[in-house]
């Protein structure tokens, strides 16, 4: 008599039962939701499972999404630090802001920075939508995106440079034509009389173009232009008879015209000389008062003198070495601003007075940073 032949295990049981049953069905408009929420390294892995979600990843609808929903999350869990070491070499490290804030210890990552020069600094001009935006010898720029590891390098520009000559970068987007633009203003204190030459870089079309001069007895500071609605801004100096006054020009980056930003009602007499930073989408003026205090403002309505207030005014530590803060970088939601002092990052909270130093795993000492946001914005696309 034969034999029975054995049931199949429950595991068996399951699998036919499972691959006997749909696969259920999310509407496209469901998924989109979905993944726009999700980190870029997964979108990155992401975009090999089927042709369509390729398809929809690599969408600028879909890029536009990401980016909106990435740079205005209440959390600040898309946005990330790059720190550029005190070492030798040029070397580059990132991590979560978050982190900085939350975590008792914070793991950075190494990053690759495309452009191979082993032992010369390149500076950080600054960053917009997650595009960083480095200066290559004062004569080109490079604009990377490190989520994507995507990079474009400018054509040179070509400038006639000499001893004393220096060049005031900035980086933003011209929502009009939808491009990534750097502007270059060439400078040259050595001829008093002379204009401060301007070019225009667009991502989209890879040159340089003059434009309108820089107004004329203007002299930006060497510092980046921060972007703020549309707009790049500059601290610059302007002569006037014996003295000089410290003063914010304004580029439209759109219309390409140039016009003057009035500064707080501040202590001019008992203070250093101002920089400008950017803020949650803000503008801000920072400096030293009496060597005891580093004062922020904002500027809540971009253009409205009004609009200014005191942020944060922030102790010095008895600081024998004369060390001064640098940024501020981020402003969490319950007031905490993360700066750096003596080559490390600080947190600081006004609510108790308190002081804390991230703790960062395999780094310590920095000579730059900026925060930028992960995004699928490509340097190569344009």
């Amino acid at each position: 008599m034969d034999r029975a032949s054995p049931l199949p295990s429950t595991s068996v049981q399951n699998q036919t039962v499972s691959e006997s049953l749909p696969l259920p069905f999310l509407p496209n408009e469901l998924v989109v939701e979905i993944l726009s929420r999700l980190p870029v390294k997964s979108l990155l892995q992401f975009r090999c499972v089927c042709k369509s979600w390729m398809s929809l990843i690599s969408d600028p609808y879909f890029m536009k999404k990401h980016l909106h929903l990435s740079t205005r999350s209440t959390h600040f869990t898309h946005h990330r630090i790059i720190l550029s070491a005190t070492t030798a070499e040029f070397h580059l490290k990132s991590c979560y802001v978050s982190s900085l804030f939350n975590s008792p210890s914070t793991v950075c990552d190494d990053l690759n920075y495309p452009v191979k020069n082993k032992f010369r600094h390149d500076g950080i001009i600054g960053s917009c939508n997650g595009l960083l935006c480095f200066a290559i010898k004062g004569d080109c720029v490079l604009l990377w995106n490190p989520s994507m590891r995507a990079s474009k390098k400018s054509p040179p520009l070509g400038n006639n440079w000499r001893p004393g000559c220096f060049t005031a970068f900035g980086l933003g987007y011209d929502h009009v034509t939808e491009d990534y633009k750097v502007v270059a203003v060439f400078c040259d204190p050595n001829e008093i009389y002379s204009e401060c030459k301007v070019k225009v870089y667009s991502m989209a079309t890879n040159s340089w173009r003059k434009i309108q001069d820089f107004p004329h007895g203007f002299l930006p500071y060497q510092n980046s232009g921060k972007f703020v609605s549309g707009t790049l801004n500059w601290a610059a100096n302007h002569p006037v008879g014996s003295t000089s006054l410290w003063v914010i020009v304004s580029l439209d980056l759109h219309k390409e015209t140039y016009r003057e930003v009035l500064p707080p009602d501040y202590e001019k007499e008992d203070c250093s000389t101002p920089t400008l930073g950017v803020l949650q989408e803000c503008l801000c003026m920072n400096y030293d008062y009496k060597k005891t205090h580093f004062v922020v403002w904002m500027m809540k309505d971009y253009g409205i003198r009004e609009s200014w207030f005191k942020l944060v005014s922030i102790p010095y530590l008895p600081n024998p070495e004369d060390f001064s803060y640098s940024g501020p970088y981020y402003v969490s939601e319950n007031g905490e601003v993360l700066l750096m002092f003596e080559f490390d990052l600080i947190l600081y909270d006004p609510r108790d007075n308190s002081f804390k130093y991230p703790r960062i795993e395999s780094g310590k000492g920095w000579f730059d940073a900026e925060v930028y946001v992960e995004t699928l914005v490509s340097p190569m696309k344009h």
